[in-house]
């Protein structure tokens, strides 16, 4: 690999972390500042996981809503900056992928007896980089596509938890699913077992594992996660997670 390879990977997995620290920082100044006291009508939420095998996903969604509280039914407007590593197959070569995403979504939310949810959509850019491998360059390219995302939360009683997403982008043709479940240790604090399932037309992923979510860490809604990997490129492994959330 060439020393300007080299150089522009380097510049690339720079940038990406330096994204996941201030998607961190964004998130911790944003709940140092909110108010519990009020109905909150904005929120900042950043999901991060790493894999063993090197892999790695980090974003930052702001939610706003616009015609009342995040508490009630209406209307969503959402903006999501995303960053993904990966690896795939190209003309028999395995290539380290990085993917940059920004998603501009509307939606509506559902809200009944504790109960929400959440579908929406809106146009997504994809920028794509694949790094150099033997007999094939580095290639760059920028695709425009729609994101359709959908989720639900609920408590079917005072001492447990539901939860389950899923999300398509037609850009990068990657596809995420995702549910976990829990029950109360604590107020609020729920553990249990999660599973996941992603892929796009290079690769598909199996993730199973627990989680521990509604603790506060820094004034933060946050919750953590860890468990066993099935990548179809990378072979098996481990991956941990960690949410964080701050409305006002």
């Amino acid at each position: 690999m060439t020393n300007v390879s080299l150089r522009s990977i380097t510049t690339r997995v720079g940038f990406v972390k330096r994204l996941a620290s201030l998607a961190i920082i964004g998130v911790t100044l944003a709940g140092a500042s909110a108010s519990a006291e009020e109905p909150p009508r904005f929120s900042l939420q950043n999901s991060s996981d790493f894999a063993s095998y090197g892999a790695f996903y980090t974003d930052l969604t702001a939610t706003f809503s616009p015609f009342g509280s995040l508490w009630d039914r209406g209307w969503r407007v959402e903006a999501i900056g995303s960053a993904r590593r990966y690896s795939m197959i190209d003309s028999g070569k395995k290539r380290i992928g990085l993917d940059t995403t920004l998603d501009g979504l509307v939606g509506y939310q559902f809200t009944e007896n504790g109960w929400s949810l959440l579908v929406a959509a809106g146009p997504s850019i994809v920028d794509t980089r694949l790094n150099a491998a033997p007999g094939l360059p580095q290639s760059n390219a920028m695709k425009f596509g729609t994101k359709v995302l959908s989720s639900v939360y609920g408590n079917p009683t005072s001492d447990t938890m539901v939860y389950a997403q899923a999300h398509y982008n037609t850009a990068s043709e990657f596809f995420y699913v995702q549910g976990k479940t829990g029950v109360a240790v604590a107020q609020n604090l729920f553990v249990g077992p999660e599973a996941a399932f992603s892929g796009s037309w290079t690769s598909d992923q199996v993730r199973v594992g627990g989680h521990l979510t509604g603790f506060t860490f820094a004034g933060l809604s946050s919750g953590v996660s860890l468990g066993f990997v099935r990548d179809s490129n990378y072979g098996k492994g481990f991956y941990t997670g960690l949410n964080l959330q701050a409305d006002f």
